[in-house]
């Protein structure tokens, strides 16, 4: 019995629906796998990002080196006595500026949001004094701070509400976890 050009356009079609019926059924079966295997991808290719990212950019005004199984950071000081450094806060490049009289790491709200931190009026549950005034601020916990060749994860810190804080500060959230830190003269050194 010959099909019709109708009757093989119906199989055709048919066939196809099968297709698209057990490729839907096979993802929803391995719904979980699939998405277990796309985050493994995704965090794979981001690591892979910062890891370059990290190994081609400079730390500014600072020096940065491996002594066995030390890590070691140097910032210099600047005409104020002020150490700016660029950090990577969740793998974003930034301008900081190390305070150790500072808790906790904080952050401008600008920058907390490259970093990826999405905050709504009701985050903002704290106070803090900042050098334009008392400021509410939202405590974060930020998942890598990379100074160098310095790593840290899971650091406390806080966003400052816009327009209330104009640097961002590395602080004592950060600096403590170190092994240790020595201030040189006009050079402060990050030890891991």
């Amino acid at each position: 019995m010959a099909l019709g050009s109708g009757g093989k356009h119906f199989v055709r079609e048919a066939a196809i629906w099968f297709g698209v019926m057990f490729a839907g059924a096979g993802a929803a079966f391995f719904y979980e796998d699939l998405l277990a295997l796309v985050r493994t991808s995704s965090n794979a290719v981001q690591q892979a990002v910062e890891e370059r990212l990290d190994n081609t950019a400079s730390v500014d005004d600072a020096t940065s080196h491996n002594s066995g199984f030390e890590r070691v950071v140097r910032l210099k000081g600047d005409a104020r006595g002020h150490f700016d450094v660029r950090a990577y806060i969740n793998g974003r490049p930034m301008a900081l500026m190390a305070d150790t009289g500072a808790t906790v790491v904080a952050l401008t709200y600008e920058d907390a949001r490259r970093a990826g931190f999405i905050l709504g009026e009701s985050d903002f549950t704290g106070r803090t004094r900042t050098a334009n005034g008392i400021a509410r601020v939202a405590p974060i916990t930020i998942d890598r701070v990379r100074v160098g060749d310095i790593l840290v994860r899971n650091v406390r810190g806080i966003v400052a509400e816009p327009g209330k804080l104009s640097v961002n500060l590395l602080g004592m959230s950060f600096i403590g976890r170190l092994s240790r830190f020595e201030m040189r003269g006009r050079e402060l050194v990050l030890i891991e």
